[in-house]
């Protein structure tokens, strides 16, 4: 496929729900499985081409694989997974499901015996009489079912929290193949996951993946991307071809643009969009970072200097929460119907501004988005939905974006 050919409305369409989806199963959403197939070569093309990312459609599923970015938030994370412990089992049970093959049966007891060998320091250093242990395999479990790798039959994983003694059948899926990562890195070098991230990242550079490709991962797994979130090396490609860049997506992807400021990069939407997220949305948190938004650009353009010597906005996190206080006033009769307490409110807009990418903390910094200033304006009532006329002014003004 040319990178200038445009894409039709479906297959947009199912670029960015294989973006939001990630898994898809048959059973589950049979309509969407059979779209996708029907596209099957043109989305392997436009994945492969514009982010380095192998699709997998087998026997009733389709899988796309996402290699970890540096510094990137998983915009849909599907485990529950908490703790240390957690994720060590996680790798143990992986490693079990590995050398036991894919669609191949087993009992509950005969995992528990192969994590003890697996597991480091030996099979003295985990005990199932361990309660706690126990609860954090069952979130591993539950985990893998939901990832649709496990398979279970006419029992569940729960009651094995109340006794060590308890037994199940399971089977692995035949989608495990796609979830093992085959790496010449060896991983007990490395002590957390960011010097992995950063280590996977390099090997994929010196496979020859160019830098291009992971700025537009960034960009559609957040859809605002911060450049001093990119490599010395992305950071050149993204002065020297950002206008290039923007014309591409633009001659592709239909009501998708890129806007370029100073300290980021925002993907801008001209309508909502099947099965995408996007800002500004009409609840309560949207609604409060507009507020915020319309705030700091109103201060800002009375001649206000909040913006620092790198250009851009950083606070403390005490001014961030005073500021936060400070609009939740002036804007109190469009959130009366919230209960929270200031700081649990501010707790959960400032999750959703940085899942968003409007948001980031550094040593302490509370760093906005420029992006942060593009929606502004008034709220609107939750209960009354913008009339007609109303969101056709507000797209045409304001875009979606993400």
């Amino acid at each position: 496929m040319n990178n200038a050919e445009t894409l039709t409305e479906e297959i947009q369409t199912l670029v960015f729900l294989l973006w939001s989806e990630e898994w898809i199963y048959r059973d589950h959403k049979p309509d969407l499985f059979y779209r996708i197939r029907s596209h099957e070569h043109e989305l392997k093309t436009i994945f492969r081409e514009w982010f380095h990312y192998p699709i997998y459609i087998g026997d009733g599923y389709v899988r796309l694989i996402k290699r970890p970015e540096r510094r990137v938030l998983d915009p849909n994370p599907t485990h529950s997974l908490k703790y240390q412990m957690d994720f060590v089992l996680y790798a143990c049970t992986l490693a079990f499901m590995e050398e036991k093959g894919e669609d191949q049966q087993f009992v509950l007891r005969e995992l528990l015996e192969s994590i003890k060998a697996y597991y480091p320091g030996g099979s003295d250093a985990i005990w199932w009489s361990d309660h706690g242990v126990r609860t954090s395999l069952i979130r591993v479990i539950k985990t893998l079912e939901q990832e649709r790798l496990l398979l279970m039959f006419d029992r569940t994983i729960e009651q094995f929290r109340d006794s060590e003694d308890y037994d199940l059948l399971m089977q692995i899926s035949n989608g495990l193949r796609h979830v093992i990562r085959q790496t010449r890195l060896s991983l007990s070098e490395y002590s957390d996951m960011i010097s992995l991230r950063e280590a996977l990242h390099q090997e994929e550079i010196d496979e020859g993946k160019i830098c291009e490709q992971q700025i537009w991962r960034r960009l559609f797994a957040q859809g605002c991307l911060f450049l001093s979130e990119l490599s010395q090396d992305e950071l050149v490609y993204a002065e020297r071809h950002g206008l290039r860049m923007q014309q591409k997506l633009e001659e592709v992807f239909q009501g998708v643009y890129l806007e370029r400021y100073a300290s980021t990069w925002i993907l801008v939407h001209d309508k909502t969009r099947e099965g995408k997220t996007v800002y500004p949305a009409y609840n309560t948190h949207s609604h409060v970072i507009t507020a915020i938004g319309t705030h700091l650009r109103n201060r800002i353009e009375q001649g206000e200097q909040w913006l620092n010597h790198r250009g851009y906005i950083a606070l403390s996190a005490h001014d961030v929460f005073d500021l936060f206080v400070s609009v939740r006033r002036a804007n109190q009769e469009h959130l009366a119907k919230s209960n929270l307490s200031d700081r649990a409110l501010w707790e959960e807009v400032a999750d959703y501004m940085k899942r968003l990418g409007l948001l980031k903390v550094v040593n302490d910094e509370w760093i906005f988005s420029d992006a942060l200033g593009r929606v502004v304006g008034e709220m609107v009532e939750e209960e009354e939905p913008p009339k007609e006329e109303f969101t056709r002014e507000l797209e045409a003004y304001q875009d979606r974006l993400f």
